[in-house]
């Protein structure tokens, strides 16, 4: 009889002093769902980190605000491959004004004022007339050179602006590929914090625990290899905790580097990692935008067609080049002095016969190029198409895989208040407890990976669709 009513009043001090196991336990069905085990792992909820005070409350100097689109336009700013992207374009630009050269009028000016000596007539040719000299010759003159049919050359302009465009999809694509770096570098931030915020749920539940037993142990009710079990494991948490504090450092290092934010300013984020369900294009529907919206689809189409053209313009070396050449201007001994208006119209054709087989060489290189050209373009048809199948089953299964987590974390978190409970009621051993706490936490982190790994294959879907700037995550609390 006094064994019994000690027991009645150690459960009635652990009732009143830990609120958190107080009354019936909650049902799996009551936690069913993500967004019931987000707002239990509050993963919705902004916070304001700083590498000082960790998740504290703003100081005299108020955090930087970060929404994701916000951060993947400084990312775009800040990184190194958009800044070389965009001089690329200017190069390639610099490039096709050169090869337009040969196709557009090419006007020269020049003056002389030569001072001859001694000219000997003899050796021009005009016998017995022996040296003259000295005297002064003086010319000014405009020359106009055209090119009417250069087959080589129109080629080569071609390819010139096809350039320009690679340059141009190359920049767009470097501009996605760092839209791609910026979102995982916010999810794993949102999963570093995520991960922090469960292994500090893991330790207040490990003190809170340890209470229990130290109240069990003094009622008389508990061992005290109880109260050494609820001690090694708020040890092992608490060192969980000090791991996923030092990951969130990291984590946050490489945004605030990404973004040019300094260190020493305090962050919010203002997405949270809460679940999205998105409904998934039928595979021929994502082939087909694919298709169209692939950067890389239209470089290695627009690389095929540029060396389809670096081949005309090897075998243009073959075919005959008109020109118009002329030119005006005034001849006399000095400016003013016997000077006569001068001046004339030439139409060239010319065309190579041997060139010692430099043009074979050229346009057996050139064939080579776009035979690789339109394997490679082949070969990427077929990898878009493998990549749109495997995002759109990973997101598949990634959402399923949430689901199936926030149901492991429903159950967890009722064993954990069940095992709660019978340990207070004295009907079950702290083991139990330990058992259930160590269930609790791995679902918590198993859930929060989850949930990371579906917004990967979300960014990846829309990636491998070609837009990955329409990826978005939710507004956080």
């Amino acid at each position: 009889m006094r064994y019994l009513i000690s027991v009645l009043i150690g459960a009635g001090i652990l009732f009143v002093m830990d609120g958190a196991f107080a009354g019936d336990p909650a049902t799996a069905q009551d936690l069913q769902g993500p967004a019931r085990v987000e707002e239990f792992l509050e993963l919705g909820r902004a916070q304001a980190f700083s590498h000082e005070a960790l998740f504290a409350v703003d100081g005299k100097e108020q955090a930087v605000t970060l929404k994701f689109n916000a951060f993947v336009d400084l990312t775009q700013k800040t990184r190194l491959e958009g800044a070389l992207s965009r001089e690329k374009v200017n190069e390639a630009l610099g490039r096709a004004a050169q090869t337009m050269a040969p196709l557009l009028p090419q006007l020269t000016g020049g003056i002389s004022q030569a001072r001859t000596f001694k000219q000997n007539l003899d050796a021009m040719g005009f016998r017995g007339y022996g040296l003259i000299g000295p005297f002064n010759t003086f010319d000014a003159r405009l020359r106009l050179t055209q090119n009417i049919i250069d087959i080589g050359a129109a080629a080569g302009a071609g390819e010139g602006r096809a350039g320009v465009n690679i340059a141009r999809y190359e920049e767009e694509f470097t501009r996605q590929k760092i839209v791609l770096t910026a979102s995982l570098l916010y999810l794993e931030a949102l999963r570093a914090q995520g991960a922090f915020q469960a292994a500090a749920a893991g330790v207040a539940l490990s003190e809170r625990l340890l209470r229990q037993a130290e109240a069990r142990k003094n009622a008389g009710t508990a061992a005290a290899i109880d109260v050494a079990r609820a001690k090694t494991r708020l040890a092992g948490d608490q060192l969980r905790q000090d791991q996923a504090r030092t990951a969130l450092h990291d984590a946050y290092l490489e945004l605030q580097r990404a973004a040019g934010i300094p260190y020493e300013r305090a962050i919010r984020l203002m997405n949270s990692l809460c679940f999205i369900r998105e409904a998934v294009p039928s595979v021929a529907e994502a082939l087909a935008l694919a298709a169209r919206e692939r950067l890389d689809m239209r470089i290695a189409a627009e690389q095929a067609r540029a060396a389809g053209l670096s081949l005309t313009r090897a075998r243009g070396q073959w075919a005959p080049v008109v020109a118009l050449a002329a030119d005006y201007g005034i001849s006399g001994n000095e400016p003013r002095k016997n000077e006569h208006s001068t001046g004339g119209v030439m139409v060239s054709a010319s065309m190579s016969l041997f060139d010692g087989g430099r043009t074979i060489g050229e346009v057996r290189e050139a064939s080579s190029r776009r035979r690789q050209a339109r394997l490679v373009q082949e070969d990427l048809a077929r990898q878009v198409e493998e990549d749109v199948r495997r995002a759109l089953w990973r997101v598949t299964d990634a959402a399923v895989e949430v689901d199936t987590a926030a149901h492991v974390v429903a159950l967890a978190r009722q064993e954990m208040d069940l095992a709660s409970h019978r340990f207070a009621e004295g009907v079950a051993d702290h083991i139990e407890v330990i058992n259930a706490q160590a269930s609790l936490a791995g679902a918590r982190d198993a859930y929060v990976a989850a949930l990371t790994q579906y917004h990967g294959a979300r960014m990846n879907v829309y990636f491998a669709l070609g837009e990955p700037g329409s990826f978005f995550l939710k507004d956080a609390n």
